[in-house]
């Protein structure tokens, strides 16, 4: 027992260490010099060293009481600072996966619904060229076509597997998983999910969570990075680490949002059988739309 709690608390701390006092820690460094410089001596850092050098030169800095007082108003200031940037990051995730619900994002919507029907509509016109060269035995042409439909194929795979519903990538990403899964299965993945997760193995979790995580950490340097963008009311380079974060942010939740929603999607394809059985249904062969539609009446239990 000693030693399982001794492997927790060194697990919490590194996390505490990891997620609270780096980040904050470089946050106050930026942000001490942009109150000392602002914006008219925004390149002045020497003005920074020159006060660095003042502080160690005071005896008073030097103290054993002085130097732990620094250090506990530092972790302090550190763990704030982190649950504030979380509290940003929550705010970020929300408004990613959020749905359609006022003139701005139905607006988002619309606009990436018409980028995705273009991309389709050219999809289509090129299988139909591919097949109308095919007819006519054309390899050479056949096979230029083919080509492009691929091409197009992955435009529009790029804008949403399905015709986007949300305003942002990310939450389209996950409402496709949603929606694949009903239309292949007759699943609604919403009332199957938390019964599928009891049975899906440890591994499977294991990745599931990773998955997560990877975009709980885009969500936290988000809000990090909103920060960041505060400070340059003071210091206009900030804006420069904030916008540069705030990107990087995003590519990750796209990266990570994608891949959750394959490994919900495979979660269902390989465990779904496992579920239904597990409630009591017959299921022979792979998972069908009669199973799936039977697992999902009897989960929304009668709602």
């Amino acid at each position: 027992m000693n030693s399982f709690l001794e492997t927790l608390a060194g697990k919490l701390a590194e996390r505490w260490l990891t997620l609270l006092v780096l980040p904050g820690a470089l946050y106050l460094v930026i942000a001490t010099v942009a109150v000392r410089l602002g914006h008219a001596h925004w390149y002045r850092l020497d003005l920074v060293r020159d006060d660095l050098v003042r502080i160690a030169d005071d005896p008073a800095a030097r103290s054993a009481v002085t130097l732990a007082l620094a250090v506990a108003a530092l972790l302090a200031a550190t763990a704030v600072l982190g649950i504030l940037a979380q509290a940003f990051g929550t705010m970020f995730g929300r408004a990613w996966f959020a749905s359609a619900r006022n003139p701005l994002t139905r607006a988002l919507t619309r606009r990436r619904a018409r980028r995705w029907d273009k991309a389709d509509r050219r999809f289509r016109e090129a299988v139909v060229a591919a097949g109308k060269a095919q007819l006519s035995g054309d390899s050479t042409a056949t096979t230029e076509l083919v080509r492009q439909a691929e091409e197009r194929a992955a435009v529009r795979k790029a804008v949403g597997l399905v015709r986007p519903t949300r305003p942002f990538a990310a939450g389209d990403r996950m409402a496709a998983a949603d929606r694949r899964v009903l239309d292949r299965y007759g699943l609604d993945l919403s009332s199957t999910w938390p019964r599928l997760w009891l049975v899906v193995p440890d591994h499977t979790r294991s990745a599931l969570r990773a998955a997560h995580d990877a975009v709980s950490s885009a969500q936290r340097l988000a809000g990090w990075a909103s920060a960041y963008l505060l400070l340059a009311v003071l210091w206009w380079p900030a804006a420069v680490f904030g916008g540069g974060a705030l990107v990087v942010a995003w590519r990750r939740a796209i990266s990570g949002t994608n891949t959750l929603a394959d490994l919900v999607e495979a979660a269902v394809d390989v465990h779904g059988r496992t579920l239904a059985r597990t409630l009591g249904l017959r299921a022979v062969g792979p998972l069908d739309r009669d199973v799936g539609a039977a697992v999902t009446a009897l989960l929304r239990k009668g709602s």
